[in-house]
């Protein structure tokens, strides 16, 4: 393969890469722009090699036939495979892909960027065999599918698409009163607590507590809650916010 077809490559792969991470920079996802490039660039280097010169049949060494020392000794040469570097990229795409998908509460979110990075492999990997009509349209599809059906999603269906109900807790509480708390939180709100924070203040014998709760399912009316809270032998002060943050995977 000439330089200039293999440069062409590349620069294809980044191009390609970059059409889809932008989509996914764009909703501000863990996986953007440049993983998308780099996944793309890798598995388009990757396949680069598998059907290159450096991977061809090599001359090991020469033998007898049959055992025989009076017969014509014959070479014998190792065949590449150019589906075995092909196939570990499929493998280890799946690492990358496991990293983008998070755990947020009892909801998972980053399995579409998850996906998104495994169809990014696969068009790097049609630039490296040369099939760019091929990558140029899978590239097409996908941020058509990320984007524009991403956005019918965002606005016809907005009704039905699901909710992260989140509420964010700040209590600041006489320290020797932190086991009162946290049993009124397991009383009210159990096995709901997605993220705690404690910080200690020495000076004045207190501690803030920031707790941030998974509401799914659940109705609260934050008036009602302030003053049950507040009414919890210790508590200083207390700030409680409900949010609701849109499904984006």
């Amino acid at each position: 393969m000439e330089l200039n077809e293999q440069i062409l490559r590349l620069f294809l792969a980044l191009l390609l890469g970059s059409v889809v991470g932008m989509e996914r920079e764009y909703i501000q996802q863990s996986a953007g722009l440049r993983t998308h490039i780099l996944v793309c660039l890798g598995a388009t280097i990757f396949t680069m090699i598998s059907i290159s010169d450096i991977t061809a049949g090599v001359t090991l060494g020469h033998t007898a036939a049959l055992g025989n020392p009076n017969d014509t000794l014959m070479g014998y040469r190792l065949v590449r495979d150019p589906a075995r570097i092909a196939s570990q990229i499929v493998v280890g795409i799946g690492f990358i892909g496991g990293g983008a998908v998070l755990r947020h509460g009892t909801n998972v979110r980053g399995l579409t960027t998850a996906a998104s990075l495994w169809v990014m492999a696969s068009i790097g990997m049609l630039v490296g065999v040369g099939c760019y009509q091929l990558a140029v349209t899978a590239t097409f599809f996908s941020f058509l599918v990320l984007f524009i059906i991403g956005a019918l999603e965002r606005t016809m269906f907005k009704k039905y698409l699901k909710k992260y109900t989140l509420l964010r807790l700040l209590v600041t509480v006489q320290e020797k009163h932190m086991t009162e708390i946290e049993q009124w939180l397991e009383k009210n709100f159990p096995n709901k607590t997605v993220e705690v924070k404690i910080q200690h203040n020495e000076d004045t014998q207190s501690v803030s507590m920031n707790y941030t709760i998974d509401m799914h399912g659940t109705q609260v009316n934050v008036n009602t809650l302030s003053r049950k809270l507040n009414a919890v032998e210790g508590v200083l002060s207390a700030s409680l916010k409900v949010y609701h943050e849109e499904k984006e995977e």
